[in-house]
Order: C-alpha cells, then sequence, then structure tokens
C-alpha cells in the first residue's frame, strides 16, 4: 500500500503543445503518467468531467481534443482511482491570431523562462513582439520572445504578447514557486556524521560541517554531566575543609585540657613532658 501511493504521487500531467493558450479549432492532447490508475479529469463551464465522456476521446492512454472551443478552456489535471489529483493546468482556448506560449505549471525561483509569441497562421515565423506584465510593458523583441534568465516571486503575474498588425493574445498568469536560496547537500564526514554543507562562493568563509540543531544536542546533554560534576567536586572540597578544619580543633582541645590538667597538683611529669614537647600523650617511649 505504501509503496502504491509513493509511486501514485509521482504522477503528472502532459500538455501538447506545452503552452496554456491553445488556438481555436486547434488540437491539443492531455496525458497521465501511469495512466492505468489515472484519468485526465476538467473542470469547465459544463462541469467537472472525465475525458472520454462528454468531451475529448481516448486514444490509447492520451486524451485528445480534436478541435478546442471556448468551453474548453478551464483546469485540467489527473486524478487517480483512488481520489488523489495531480497538479492542475489552466488551459485558455483564443479565438485570437495571438497566442502566449509560457509555463504551463509553476516554475521554481532561479530557474530561467522563456516567453515566446506566436501566431495561429505560423507559429514558426519569429515577428517583433511586445510583451506585457499586469497590463504594462516589460520588454520588446524582434525575435519574438523574452526570456527571464533567472525568475523570482516578483516576476510572477499576468503576461501577454502582442505582435503590431496582427493582434495580441490572451492573458495567463505566470506562478512561481519559492526555491532554496542554497543549495544544499549532505556527505559523510571523517567521524561518520553526516551533515548538511553549503555550497558557498568564492571567497565566502568556510561553513560550519556541524549543523546548529545537532551542536545544540551536543550542548543540551553535555551541559548536566558538566554541572554535576563541578557540583560534586565543591561538595567534595567543603567536606575535606570541614573534616580538616574539625581535626584541628580536637586536638587543640585536646592540649588545652592537658594543660590545665599539669597545672593541677600533683601534675603527671610524664604527661606534661608529652604535651610540652608536642607529642602525642598515647605514644609510649620506643626503647
Amino acid at each position: 500500500m505504501a509503496l502504491t501511493g509513493f509511486l501514485l504521487a509521482l504522477s503528472t500531467l502532459s500538455v501538447s503543445p506545452n503552452r496554456p493558450q491553445i488556438f481555436k479549432y486547434e488540437t491539443f492532447t492531455l496525458s497521465c503518467e501511469m495512466s492505468s490508475v489515472w484519468r485526465v479529469k476538467a473542470k469547465t463551464v459544463r462541469g467537472v468531467s472525465e475525458c472520454g465522456r462528454d468531451w475529448g476521446k481516448l486514444e490509447a492512454s492520451t486524451c485528445v481534443i480534436k478541435e478546442a472551443y471556448h468551453w474548453n478552456s478551464g483546469e485540467y489535471w489527473c486524478e487517480s482511482t483512488s481520489g488523489e489529483r495531480s497538479p492542475a493546468a489552466n488551459i485558455t482556448v483564443t479565438d485570437s491570431n495571438v497566442a502566449l506560449e509560457s509555463p504551463v505549471f509553476p516554475v521554481t525561483e532561479g530557474q530561467s523562462v522563456t516567453l515566446r509569441c506566436r501566431t495561429q497562421s505560423n507559429s514558426s515565423d519569429q515577428q517583433a513582439s511586445i510583451f506585457r506584465k499586469n497590463r504594462s510593458v516589460v520588454g520588446a523583441a524582434i525575435t519574438g520572445q523574452m526570456t527571464i534568465p533567472a525568475v523570482s516571486k516578483s516576476d510572477e503575474g499576468l503576461y501577454m504578447c502582442m505582435i503590431p498588425d496582427v493582434g495580441e493574445s490572451a492573458e495567463s498568469w505566470l506562478f512561481v514557486r519559492e526555491g532554496a536560496t542554497e543549495t544544499e547537500r549532505s556527505r559523510p564526514l571523517s567521524d561518520g556524521f553526516t551533515g548538511n554543507v553549503t555550497e558557498a562562493g568564492p571567497g565566502a568563509p568556510a561553513a560550519p560541517l556541524l549543523s546548529v540543531s545537532r551542536l545544540m544536542c551536543h550542548v543540551v546533554v553535555g551541559v548536566p554531566y558538566l554541572l554535576s560534576t563541578i557540583l560534586l567536586g565543591l561538595i567534595c572540597r567543603d567536606r575535606a575543609r570541614d573534616l580538616q578544619d574539625g581535626s584541628a580543633d580536637v586536638t587543640q582541645h585536646q592540649s588545652f585540657a592537658l594543660l590545665s590538667h599539669c597545672d593541677l597538683p600533683p601534675p603527671d611529669t610524664s604527661l606534661c613532658r608529652s604535651v610540652y614537647s608536642g607529642k602525642s600523650p598515647n605514644s609510649g617511649d620506643s626503647r
């Protein structure tokens, strides 16, 4: 079941010709990967239905629309027998003599995007064209195409093109999805740890091999051990100091007691000699 779900997620919709604008009466096709479990569906002014029902014709695993009409404009996607859906494509059927060729699906930031202005009579001709975004002119080219070298979110919007003395196209939305700002890859380090390594530009400082999350993990685990070791050392030091001070107090107290005894009559001369000489009163003469 898990493998089946994974394979279902890989299916995508393919559109030919690969553009969001189709000329009226033009033939276009749609197909799904893994067509045995996926079907082409559409949402148009006629409602939601599957290819081969009231529109299109299934030829092998491809949905063919022989002649496009305005009511074929809408949203198209692939849907599995269990209800999963692929990303959708918005198709516009136009009766203009000019169509804008742009990406059918969202593009990722940093990619190169080329917009082309095509005519219905001969789409291979290169004619001077003017490109507009949100109704404002953003470029002009005698080759009939405009390239955005590295697309960004600011390039997202409604685009159209115009060929002087021929006509203008309908509007199509260019979707741009956010991409990673840095290229990251994983590589094994000498100690067996696999960390995230960032591709840095020339002259940039080397990136740390350990990720911040792993560094924080080491800190969280190691700090309690370090603190407990320091605390245990402090306790042992205080214990030793207390024992040493207590032993000195006892010795001094015993000495004062013996000296007081020597002052009483009759004194024990041998005991007093031991006290004044600094020897322990319990240590006998070694002979």
